[in-house]
């Protein structure tokens, strides 16, 4: 389990963080960005940019005083960017400070000076590195999909329960 440290840490893991956001059983995108905003005390909103602007990064999160703001690529599929969104929404759950990577790669320095002057506080965008901080952001990611897809329908077909 990739999580052992967290846990012997006492630190929450991924699934004690979904079930704190109280989710109905079949969540909306809408109950799900209240239930984060919610735990993260501060509004947060999805921007899409074109995809010439970053043309690496499929998610980012923003993080200034007042509100958050995850940024995602306008050109990507609807599905990637629910996935990228829930990722960074891990990283919000979790309060990380950052992907694991050395201050000078947490933010690019194109960004530097524009989050001075702009108030940000913190920028992370999906790491390369597959750390712990990465996989617990991905866990989140995955519980929040399934928070959010369709419940399966039953059927009453043998053969059909059969094959799943």
């Amino acid at each position: 389990m990739r999580f052992r440290k967290a846990e012997a840490e006492g630190s929450r893991t991924p699934e004690m963080v979904v079930k704190a956001l109280n989710l109905s059983e079949q969540a909306t995108l809408d109950e799900l960005l209240a239930a984060v905003t919610e735990a993260h005390g501060k509004p947060i909103e999805l921007k899409e940019i074109d995809n010439t602007v970053m043309p690496t990064v499929t998610g980012l999160w923003i993080e200034k005083e007042h509100k958050s703001v995850i940024v995602l690529p306008a050109q990507d599929s609807r599905l990637h960017r629910n996935h990228a969104t829930f990722h960074e929404f891990g990283h919000i759950l979790l309060s990380h400070d950052g992907c694991g990577l050395s201050p000078t790669d947490k933010v690019p320095s194109i960004f530097k000076h524009i989050g001075a002057q702009n108030g940000i506080k913190r920028m992370l965008a999906r790491s390369l590195d597959w750390n712990d901080t990465e996989w617990a952001a991905e866990h989140i990611a995955y519980l929040l999909s399934l928070a959010v897809l369709p419940l399966e329908h039953k059927s009453t077909s043998d053969l059909e329960r059969m094959f799943g």
